[in-house]
């Protein structure tokens, strides 16, 4: 195919003509020159050992062992898993300490001195009840009753009515410490009910500040492959590019410039005419001095 110089009967300078031969052979070489397609690949920043932390800690609250990763980073399993989760001890204590059976739950809180406080209480009531017995004795002696129906009948009404007394206070001691020890109960039951949310929220908190660190170092880390991808990418285009700029500036100089011809100049036909006359004075046999002599047909000039 004809380039634009043969097309218009020029080359380019001869002066310019290596140079354009230079530029070829550079971009030639430029071409042939093999490339790392990996450092010009953009890279993944893998997963920094904050995050990796977290991700324990996630197995962790879910009894789930320790995180196995693949050479790329790529969680494929777990090991040493127990399936207990971080709040499960605390609902084991729920159940061995019978929290939810009111029947039972309230008895480890029963106060160990209640008996020795309900038999001091008791004692303290038959004393005064006998107290008082021994007035009714007394009103009935003053009253000239002693022995008789009525005194027996005030003894009895008396008795009757400190036996209830007796009961109801037994049954308010009985109940006061049943009180006591189930509200000690539901308070042990509400106090590993938050623990068992409370510990595992304290782990999650953790989980997330270590997570946060580990996405600003994943940042960074990307930041840094991304940043060497693009030099990479730089350093190879850099070539290509000097080299375009220079076939740029060659293009415009050479197209500036006086170009030589693809073809000899058209024959003078001033020329052509003497150089034919001189050939025909030969044949005639011409002087001395031409002859023998030859003459170029196209110029007239004298061949040796």
């Amino acid at each position: 195919m004809a380039t634009q110089y043969e097309t218009a009967g020029l080359l380019p300078s001869g002066v310019l003509q290596p140079y354009g031969q230079n530029i070829l052979k550079y971009g030639i070489g430029q071409l042939g020159t093999p490339i790392d397609v990996g450092k010009l690949t953009p890279q993944v920043a893998g997963q920094t050992a904050f995050q990796q932390q977290a991700a324990q800690g996630i197995a962790d609250l879910g009894g789930l062992g320790q995180v196995q990763r693949d050479a790329s980073g790529q969680v494929t399993g777990f090991t040493g898993g127990t399936g207990v989760a971080s709040y499960q001890p605390y609902l084991d204590d729920i159940s061995q300490q019978q929290l939810l059976d009111p029947a039972q739950g309230y008895q480890a809180f029963m106060s160990p001195y209640q008996q020795q406080i309900i038999d001091t209480t008791l004692a303290d009531f038959d004393r005064q009840a006998q107290i008082g017995k021994q007035d009714v004795s007394q009103s009935a002696y003053t009253a000239g009753a002693f022995g008789g129906s009525r005194q027996g009948v005030a003894e009895a009404e008396y008795q009757s009515n400190s036996d209830r007394n007796r009961a109801a206070l037994l049954a308010g001691l009985y109940g006061q410490g049943y009180n006591q020890a189930l509200t000690q109960q539901q308070q042990q039951l509400s106090n590993l009910q938050g623990m068992a949310t409370f510990v595992p929220g304290l782990q999650q908190q953790n989980i997330a500040a270590f997570d946060a660190l580990g996405q600003q170092d994943q940042l960074l880390e990307q930041s840094k492959l991304n940043a060497l991808a693009q030099a990479n990418q730089s350093a190879y285009q850099l070539p290509l590019d000097r080299i375009t700029d220079v076939a740029n500036i060659y293009g415009t100089v050479s197209g500036a410039m006086p170009g030589s011809p693809t073809q000899k100049f058209t024959p003078n036909p001033l020329l052509t005419g003497i150089g034919g006359f001189a050939n025909m004075y030969t044949t005639l046999g011409g002087s001395a001095m031409t002859r023998g002599a030859k003459f170029d047909s196209q110029t007239g000039e004298k061949l040796a």
